[in-house]
Protein backbone atom coordinates (compact mmCIF):
# COMPACT_ATOMS: atom_id res chain seq x y z
CA UNK A 1 0.00 0.00 0.00
CA UNK A 2 1.07 3.45 -1.32
CA UNK A 3 -0.50 6.65 0.59
CA UNK A 4 0.15 10.23 -0.46
CA UNK A 5 -0.64 13.30 2.07
CA UNK A 6 -0.01 16.75 1.74
CA UNK A 7 1.05 18.77 4.94
CA UNK A 8 -2.78 18.92 6.02
CA UNK A 9 -3.88 18.46 9.54
CA UNK A 10 -6.04 15.19 8.21
CA UNK A 11 -3.08 13.31 7.28
CA UNK A 12 -2.53 11.38 10.42
CA UNK A 13 -6.06 10.28 10.85
CA UNK A 14 -5.95 9.04 7.12
CA UNK A 15 -3.01 7.28 7.99
CA UNK A 16 -4.34 5.86 10.59
CA UNK A 17 -7.48 4.32 8.69
CA UNK A 18 -4.93 3.47 5.66
CA UNK A 19 -2.89 0.97 8.06
CA UNK A 20 -5.56 -0.34 10.43
CA UNK A 21 -7.68 -1.45 6.43
CA UNK A 22 -4.23 -2.81 4.99
CA UNK A 23 -4.26 -5.24 8.95
CA UNK A 24 -7.97 -5.75 8.41
CA UNK A 25 -9.30 -8.54 11.06
CA UNK A 26 -5.70 -10.62 10.42
CA UNK A 27 -4.14 -8.63 12.81
CA UNK A 28 -4.04 -9.17 16.79
CA UNK A 29 -6.04 -6.05 18.30
CA UNK A 30 -3.51 -4.68 20.50
CA UNK A 31 -0.38 -5.35 17.52
CA UNK A 32 -3.09 -3.28 15.37
CA UNK A 33 -3.82 -0.45 17.82
CA UNK A 34 0.15 0.16 18.43
CA UNK A 35 1.04 -0.05 14.73
CA UNK A 36 -1.65 2.19 14.35
CA UNK A 37 -0.26 4.76 17.02
CA UNK A 38 3.45 4.74 15.62
CA UNK A 39 1.93 5.57 12.13
CA UNK A 40 0.47 8.41 13.40
CA UNK A 41 2.84 9.87 15.08
CA UNK A 42 5.39 8.93 12.21
CA UNK A 43 3.17 11.04 9.61
CA UNK A 44 2.17 13.96 12.17
CA UNK A 45 6.36 14.58 12.61
CA UNK A 46 6.55 14.57 8.53
CA UNK A 47 3.70 17.01 8.20
CA UNK A 48 4.41 19.19 11.65
CA UNK A 49 7.64 20.60 9.35
CA UNK A 50 5.61 21.65 6.76
CA UNK A 51 5.93 19.51 3.94
CA UNK A 52 3.71 16.73 2.91
CA UNK A 53 4.77 13.00 2.54
CA UNK A 54 3.90 9.21 1.17
CA UNK A 55 3.49 6.37 3.76
CA UNK A 56 4.39 2.45 2.03
CA UNK A 57 3.31 -0.02 4.28
CA UNK A 58 3.19 -4.14 4.01
CA UNK A 59 2.02 -6.62 6.08
CA UNK A 60 2.60 -10.56 5.77
CA UNK A 61 -0.49 -12.52 7.88
CA UNK A 62 1.63 -15.38 7.46
CA UNK A 63 4.75 -14.30 9.10
CA UNK A 64 3.10 -11.44 11.24
CA UNK A 65 5.35 -8.78 9.87
CA UNK A 66 4.11 -5.43 9.65
CA UNK A 67 6.70 -2.68 7.89
CA UNK A 68 5.68 0.83 7.44
CA UNK A 69 7.84 3.45 6.26
CA UNK A 70 6.86 7.61 5.52
CA UNK A 71 8.95 9.59 3.58
CA UNK A 72 9.14 13.82 3.66
CA UNK A 73 11.29 15.99 1.61
CA UNK A 74 12.33 17.72 4.43
CA UNK A 75 15.94 17.58 5.69
CA UNK A 76 15.54 17.58 9.26
CA UNK A 77 15.78 14.93 11.53
CA UNK A 78 13.78 13.83 13.80
CA UNK A 79 15.27 14.19 17.45
CA UNK A 80 14.25 11.97 20.15
CA UNK A 81 12.70 14.38 23.03
CA UNK A 82 14.21 14.85 26.11
CA UNK A 83 11.19 16.04 27.85
CA UNK A 84 11.05 15.75 31.08
CA UNK A 85 7.78 16.93 32.49
CA UNK A 86 4.78 14.48 31.83
CA UNK A 87 2.74 18.19 30.96
CA UNK A 88 4.86 18.13 28.23
CA UNK A 89 2.14 17.74 25.45
CA UNK A 90 4.76 17.62 22.13
CA UNK A 91 8.00 15.79 21.59
CA UNK A 92 6.99 12.23 22.76
CA UNK A 93 6.26 10.55 19.44
CA UNK A 94 9.83 8.98 18.98
CA UNK A 95 9.84 7.56 22.23
CA UNK A 96 6.41 5.92 21.43
CA UNK A 97 8.05 4.65 18.36
CA UNK A 98 10.63 3.53 20.01
CA UNK A 99 8.97 1.52 22.96
CA UNK A 100 6.36 0.11 20.41
CA UNK A 101 8.31 -0.94 17.62
CA UNK A 102 10.33 -4.12 17.28
CA UNK A 103 12.75 -1.91 15.30
CA UNK A 104 12.45 1.57 13.74
CA UNK A 105 15.14 4.04 12.27
CA UNK A 106 15.62 7.05 10.04
CA UNK A 107 16.88 6.85 6.29
CA UNK A 108 18.41 10.08 4.96
CA UNK A 109 17.60 10.12 0.95
CA UNK A 110 18.23 13.06 -1.47
CA UNK A 111 16.52 16.25 -0.03
CA UNK A 112 14.60 14.20 2.48
CA UNK A 113 14.43 10.59 4.60
CA UNK A 114 12.24 7.58 5.35
CA UNK A 115 10.93 7.19 8.93
CA UNK A 116 10.45 3.48 9.15
CA UNK A 117 9.27 0.72 12.00
CA UNK A 118 8.96 -2.89 11.51
CA UNK A 119 6.66 -5.02 13.95
CA UNK A 120 5.98 -8.95 14.68
CA UNK A 121 2.52 -9.88 16.25
CA UNK A 122 3.31 -12.05 18.96
CA UNK A 123 1.25 -14.79 17.20
CA UNK A 124 4.09 -15.42 14.48
CA UNK A 125 5.31 -18.87 13.72
CA UNK A 126 9.17 -19.09 15.53
CA UNK A 127 7.90 -15.97 18.13
CA UNK A 128 7.72 -17.79 21.67
CA UNK A 129 4.66 -16.38 23.42
CA UNK A 130 5.78 -14.75 26.24
CA UNK A 131 5.78 -17.06 29.48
Amino acid sequence: MIVDFGPEQTAPGRARRAVEQLLGDEAPTEFAQDAILITSEIVSNATTVGVGCQLSAWYLPDTGQLRVEVFDRSPEMPKMSTAKSPHEVTGRGLRIVDMLATKWGVDPQGDGKYVWFEMMTDHSPGVAAPA
